[in-house]
């Protein structure tokens, strides 16, 4: 059997493996072939003969041998790693955007790194700081409230594409859902019903898209004619605990016959403070809110972001920034916007409010 740059390949002796670590020219050795094969066969596949590539990746399979990412960025200027910064991922968007991302990525032959910053910007420049240092091609964020420094300063160094929120001054792509048209639609599916004491209750509104769905309700009522009541808001910890306590003070007080929530941990939160003060959904009250959550009775009727299609638009926006400048790439620096359409999914928790 022969190489396809000459050389012959040597059938190894079953049993025989070097000690420590092995190297490249380890796997040369026992393979019977250059260290220039091994890694085209790692890193060009396609330029070695697959008769040969294949003989070369079992022995690399066999020793267990790692390529050296550092060394291989000092040659090509490239590790083909790509760091993924999410806000919490214990939330379920943020778990399937990022399972998004790394399919897209590993299709492009490209390795994921994940780090999650639970919503804290000091945890968030950490994670920023060190996947920069450790030589990522690029980086996909959803960024934490807060002025984001280290993710200025590193996107001014590597591609950085943001997702779900948008944070002005970071160059790159922004990937968001159209969240202001969500909210608005929600609203107007409410005041369809003959709902007219609507309230809201949102996380903080100290990221773009929790600001962007407020507007949305908004823009709503106005187009309605409906006065807005301060009284029907709450802003804050969206934390169910904390928000099963805020929703039970508001439902007491202000008594809406609808809620539409920003998210599904507050969507839990009003859930729990409704059944709590023995209010039946959607009898006398309904609840419409961003993003589902599984088993519950009646089935919530829902904005759906499409998750799927964030993470991969993510992931190929980036790529596209990775390509060299000579090449089909884009400007790493270029910042444009990509609006993903959300979806209201009509179920069984909205209904006229009683009397109506």
């Amino acid at each position: 059997m022969a190489a396809a740059d000459g050389v012959p390949v040597r059938r190894r002796a079953p049993g025989r493996r070097p000690s420590g670590r092995a190297t490249i020219a380890d796997v040369a050795r026992e393979a019977g072939v250059s260290k220039a094969t091994v890694s085209r066969a790692l890193n060009a596949p396609e330029s070695v003969h697959p008769e040969t590539r294949d003989h070369v990746l079992s022995v690399v399979n066999e020793l267990g041998f790692a390529p050296n990412l550092n060394a291989r960025s000092l040659t090509t200027g490239r590790t083909l790693v790509i760091g993924v910064v999410v806000s919490d991922i214990q939330v379920p968007f943020f778990t399937s955007v990022a399972r998004s991302i790394q399919n897209v990525a590993h299709e492009a032959g490209y390795l994921t790194l994940l780090g999650n910053s639970d919503e804290r910007p000091e945890v968030e420049d950490e994670l920023v700081r060190a996947f920069a240092a450790r030589m990522v091609d690029g980086l996909i964020v959803t960024p934490a409230a807060g002025d984001n420094a280290a993710l200025r300063q590193v996107a001014a160094a590597i591609p950085v594409v943001t997702l779900d929120r948008i944070v002005h001054g970071v160059p790159g792509a922004r990937i968001v859902s159209d969240n202001h048209a969500g909210a608005l639609n929600a609203t107007r599916h409410l005041l369809g019903l003959g709902h007219r004491s609507i309230a809201y209750l949102s996380s903080p509104l100290n990221k773009s898209s929790a600001v962007e769905r407020y507007r949305g309700y908004r823009d709503a009522l106005e187009e309605a004619g409906v006065p807005f009541d301060p009284r029907l808001l709450r802003a804050g910890d969206y934390h169910v605990d904390t928000v099963t306590r805020e929703a039970t003070e508001l439902l007491t007080e202000a008594k809406p016959t609808a809620t539409l929530t920003s998210e599904a941990s507050v969507t839990m939160g009003v859930l729990r403070a409704a059944q709590g003060l023995g209010l039946r959904v959607p009898d006398d009250l309904s609840v419409l809110g961003f993003d589902p959550l599984e088993l519950t009775s009646p089935e919530l009727t829902v904005v759906c972001q499409d998750t799927e299609r964030l993470g991969a638009e993510a992931m190929r926006r980036l790529v596209r920034r990775l390509v060299p400048a000579d090449g089909d790439g884009d400007d790493p620096t270029a910042v444009d916007l990509v609006r993903v359409p959300t979806r209201l999914t009509v179920r069984d928790s909205c209904a006229p409010p009683a009397g109506h």
